[in-house]
């Protein structure tokens, strides 16, 4: 009795007409699924500028987004939830910087809708600071803190940050960034080396 067609398909291996056995059967796919990050942050320069750069290194393993979402903290938070819901992102960053904002408004919604929060205080800069050296000492405010960036990189400008002057140094402005106060409540401190940490 000679079996259906249907059967012939499904039973395994069959002989092509070169004489090589060919299995028609579908196989799994075998390469890796990248898992999707989004980085949002309420500066629309700097921080965007190098989140833009860093998600270009080899070492980064999942595929980031990186969008601005201006405003206060928790509109931040916020921002990268209603993203995060939308493209169907495996896991969300607000990036924030305290300035003279309250903190625990964005801290309990980022609780509330799982967005992960990476506090700089007082500004980003403090993390850009720490790929150069320690910074102990009370930075009063993002102006100060950028004069202090000019101290190691003289031709500094927000607005036209070169990720080349950061590249070979982020492991050490993670260990520093460890050794400083908790963030948010720490100045200066800044929780960005966890963002490093989950991009690995």
């Amino acid at each position: 009795m000679t079996p259906r067609q249907g059967d012939r398909r499904a039973s395994g291996p069959i002989r092509s007409g070169r004489g090589r056995e060919t299995d028609l059967r579908r196989r799994a796919s075998t390469r890796e699924q990248r898992t999707t990050v989004l980085i949002a942050t309420n500066g629309e320069s700097t921080e965007r500028d190098y989140f833009n750069g860093l998600k270009q290194e080899a070492w980064v393993r999942p595929r980031v987004v990186v969008v601005v979402e201006r405003g206060s903290p928790v509109n931040g938070v916020r921002g990268a939830a209603r993203r995060r819901q939308r493209d169907d992102f495996d896991e969300a960053w607000a990036v924030c910087d305290v300035d003279d904002f309250a903190t625990e408004p964005a801290t309990r919604e980022s609780a509330a809708i799982d967005v992960n929060l990476a506090w700089s205080n007082p500004c980003f800069e403090v993390w850009l600071l720490l790929h150069y050296g320690n910074c102990t000492r009370f930075v009063e405010n993002a102006k100060r803190a950028r004069d202090l960036l000019r101290e190691h990189i003289p031709s500094w400008d927000k607005t036209r940050l070169d990720f080349g002057n950061f590249r070979d140094r982020i492991e050490d402005a993670c260990r520093r960034a460890d050794r400083l106060g908790p963030p948010p409540e720490g100045n200066p401190s800044t929780s960005i080396g966890q963002i490093i940490a989950a991009l690995r």
